[in-house]
């Protein structure tokens, strides 16, 4: 690990230059001596009283030493156990460099007075006098690249890496026989629990950049996790009722014919942190819906369905959770990550065509709860992707317009103007792609709305040379601009719209 390195390099560093002036000392105290013998700078023949002399400050800097490094853990440790997660403590007790640590202060301490006791009237232990001159000298060396490394060992990106690397190191245990299946995801259940109680107590805090950072760190876990699971024996994919306490019979059932129920467990997290977001983090909204798009992409690129199939049915659970609580800026930030992916799925009509169903449906779901906004926003959006899957030739391309035509812009004499012109915009650049039947179909559809609006929208849009939305958002561009490119082929659609059947 990183911070284990740092401590590894801090602590050589600091030992060589302590070694490196200590040494220089004596060199030049012994010249300037006139390079005496080594029975001139001895004790041990002398006067042995000498050595617990020597001893004596050592054994009391040692229980100083000590005693500072227990009142230091023994404070941060539970603190930050408070304000994280409670298994930090045996996080930090389970890690090899402070098992080293402590061990090494409380045996030089303890090996520091056996030395003194060892001290006779006529017995001088040399030896054992210089292991614990030079042991204590390595532990003063050690001791501020440790407080560094605890430190680093207390800050919440490490714990989550430390959680992340666990999780790894349990799924290549299974692989390489090392771990078995039940202990492995026994490890994995309870790192993921505890990544999930820091992400949530994250967001309790507005703790922001920590919250991004487990989002983003459950991301890079399910993509390193899709390389590894080919390999996976089959009993690794068998859960039972303990793993998923709540859940039915019925559900895992699925979840073990499905084979993600590690996809599952991970992605449970980033939706709890969605709910949580929604109320006091709306900036973490967009980090999971784009961690989200990530996964299925990623899953579907490598062929893995089923993983693809949970990853989505997490963008229903946001996209209903948001319609539920009426929340605009997450739609609009939803639809715009799903129409994304729905861009990465052109090769793969039957996906795509899916995805252009549950559009639509949350889409009307928005519009039932009086979110009209919203399903104007699902317009534009959808439209985009249907013109992007007519552009890519993709066999789902017919259906996905279908979607598109089925949502209602409302009364011809006072339409949905926004959802009009979603569908002008889609006209237009199915014209410009060479797709005239189906930008017929689309004409076909607004020939019901009056010649003069149909001018006027027309106009607007022509005229819209403001790329940028004149507000600061998440997507910044303009709905109704358009390329010059695009923008020619306005007047022809408009044509289309108004010509007699």
């Amino acid at each position: 690990m990183e911070s284990r390195a740092r401590f590894i390099r801090s602590f050589v560093w600091l030992a060589l230059a302590m070694s490196v002036f200590f040494v220089g000392e004596f060199l030049v105290e012994w010249w300037h001596a006139g390079s005496p013998g080594m029975d001139k700078v001895s004790w041990a023949a002398k006067n042995n009283a000498k050595l617990v002399d020597v001893l004596s400050p050592m054994a009391r800097a040692y229980n100083n030493v000590l005693a500072m490094l227990i009142a230091t853990i023994g404070l941060a440790i539970p603190l930050t156990a408070n304000m994280h997660t409670p298994k930090l403590i045996d996080m930090f007790l389970r890690d090899r460099t402070n098992q080293i640590m402590l061990g090494l202060i409380a045996f030089g301490a303890a090996h520091v007075l056996w030395a003194a006791w060892l001290v006779g009237p006529d017995f001088a232990p040399i030896w054992t006098v210089r292991l614990a001159v030079f042991g204590a000298m390595v532990g003063w060396a050690a001791l501020i690249p440790y407080f560094f490394y605890v430190v680093r060992f207390l800050d919440p990106s490490t714990i989550l890496t430390r959680l992340t690397d666990d999780t790894l190191r349990a799924v290549n245990g299974v692989l390489n026989d090392t771990l078995a299946v039940e202990k492995a995801q026994a490890i994995v259940h309870e790192r993921m629990h505890q990544t999930g109680t820091i992400i949530l107590k994250s967001i309790d805090r507005a703790d922001r950049s920590v919250a991004l950072e487990g989002i983003w760190g459950c991301k890079v876990l399910l993509e390193s996790y899709g390389a590894l699971k080919p390999r996976l024996p089959p009993a690794w994919f068998h859960v039972d009722r303990r793993d998923f306490i709540g859940a039915s019979q019925e559900a895992l059932s699925i979840i073990n014919d499905e084979q993600n129920w590690f996809e599952l467990r991970v992605m449970t997290q980033m939706y709890l942190a969605y709910q949580n977001a929604l109320a006091k983090s709306t900036d973490a909204i967009p980090a999971i819906s784009d961690a989200t798009r990530v996964v299925a992409s990623q899953a579907a690129a490598r062929g893995d369905t089923q993983a693809f199939i949970i990853a989505q049915r997490f963008f229903h659970n946001y996209l209903r959770e948001a319609i539920k609580r009426k929340d605009v800026h997450a739609l609009y930030d939803l639809f715009y990550q799903y129409r994304q992916l729905g861009a990465e799925l052109c090769d793969k009509p039957d996906l795509l065509r899916e995805l252009g169903k549950r559009f639509h449906g949350y889409a009307e779901q928005a519009s039932g709860a009086g979110i009209t906004f919203a399903t104007q926003i699902a317009g534009f959006d959808l439209g985009w992707l249907t013109l992007e899957a007519a552009k890519h030739q993709s066999p789902a391309a017919g259906e996905l317009l279908t979607e598109v035509l089925s949502f209602s812009h409302g009364n011809p004499q006072q339409p949905l103007t926004l959802l009009v012109k979603a569908k002008f915009i889609l006209g237009a650049g199915l014209l410009e792609c060479g797709h005239r039947p189906e930008a017929q179909r689309v004409a076909d559809d607004l020939r019901e709305l009056p010649a003069a609006l149909i001018g006027v929208i027309c106009q607007e849009l022509v005229n819209q040379n403001q790329r940028a939305f004149w507000e600061v958002t998440d997507r910044q561009v303009n709905f109704e601009w358009l390329s010059p490119e695009h923008r020619a082929f306005l007047p022809l659609f408009a044509a289309l719209a108004t010509a007699q059947a």
